[in-house]
């Protein structure tokens, strides 16, 4: 045989296993390409050296052997890269868990671009913080801040939430992205009912530790659609919701004061179907829009109850 063809089918497997490599192929196909090519060049030179005509592939199936191994480690190493690269980028606004499924190539590519998402928007603001801090010291207003928004992200995680950011003493969470979720308005409704849960045990513990202190949030929810994406510079991204849907939603929630802890918009309660059941609070007023909006306040049952419409005027007050 010439002495060429060793060094030809050499250079054909590691071409292969390149290119292979290169188009992200399962590792199946590679794997079996070696294997057939193995039987065939060790069938064929049997059948070779029955005519007395000596041909030994052995040194071209170990480079390609030794080709699939290495492309093989690149390959894995690269993924453990993009791995960490999206755990990095993530793992400060969702869940660990939701990071973990963003690892495949498709979710992160989506997740990446920034684009127009329908999405379920949560703020929530403590009430009275100011006149709280005012009679309290830097340390204990900072430890307790510290304690309640561990406490709340742990609810937002527990319903699949992303943690968009901290504004002082308010919390912007939103559902549907970096994952789609078919069911975000009645993930960001529970978890707005955990939160309110959560709060009443925080709230008892600081009153036992901090006689005197009142503690109260207000919760806005709205859904519809809104860009998500990352924002900022190079050196600073974060991964954030803008748009009309997450106004409403922070007008939402200066709506409560007085009214109702947690609030959610008309669109919401549609979403939700018979999840929950609802009181209805009437229309608003709110800065920005013509039109009053329909709100709702979602109570801890499933069974759907809607009590007489009282009609409301700006941020909360009676008609």
């Amino acid at each position: 045989m010439p002495r060429w063809v060793n060094p030809a089918l050499a250079l054909m497997l590691i071409a292969v296993m390149g290119v292979a490599f290169a188009a992200r192929a399962s590792p199946v196909w590679p794997v079996a390409l070696l294997a057939s090519t193995a039987v065939a060049a060790l069938g064929g030179s049997a059948l070779l050296l029955g005519i007395n005509v000596y041909w030994m592939p052995v040194s071209a199936l170990a480079m390609g052997l030794l080709a699939l191994l290495a492309f093989g480690l690149l390959s894995s190493r690269l993924e453990m890269a993009q791995r960490h690269h999206v755990q990095a980028m993530f793992s400060r606004f969702v869940d660990p868990r939701i990071v973990e499924s963003l690892s495949e190539e498709q979710h992160v590519a989506r997740a990446e671009v920034s684009a127009s998402r329908e999405v379920t928007v949560l703020f929530s603001d403590i009430r009275g913080f100011t006149s709280l801090s005012e009679h309290r010291k830097p340390e204990e207003i900072v430890a307790l801040l510290n304690r309640y928004f561990e406490m709340q992200v742990d609810v937002i995680f527990q319903h699949g939430g992303t943690l968009d950011k901290f504004i002082g003493d308010a919390i912007m969470a939103f559902w549907g992205a970096p994952m789609q979720q078919a069911d975000h308005a009645v993930r960001a409704v529970r978890a707005a009912l955990g939160m309110s849960e959560a709060l009443e045990r925080f709230a008892a513990d600081v009153v036992r530790e901090l006689p005197g202190t009142h503690f109260e949030i207000g919760i806005g929810i709205h859904s519809g659609p809104a860009v998500v994406g990352f924002l900022g510079t190079s050196r600073r991204l974060d991964y954030t919701a803008i748009g009309d849907t997450v106004n409403l939603a922070s007008r939402i929630e200066g709506c409560t004061k007085g009214v109702s802890r947690i609030l959610v918009s008309d669109t919401t309660r549609r979403l939700c179907g018979r999840e929950f059941g609802f009181r209805d609070h009437g229309a608003f007023s709110v800065k920005g829009r013509e039109q009053q909006v329909l709100l709702h306040e979602p109570l801890p049952t499933m069974a759907r109850k809607e009590s007489p419409a009282t009609g409301r005027n700006g941020d909360g007050g009676n008609t």
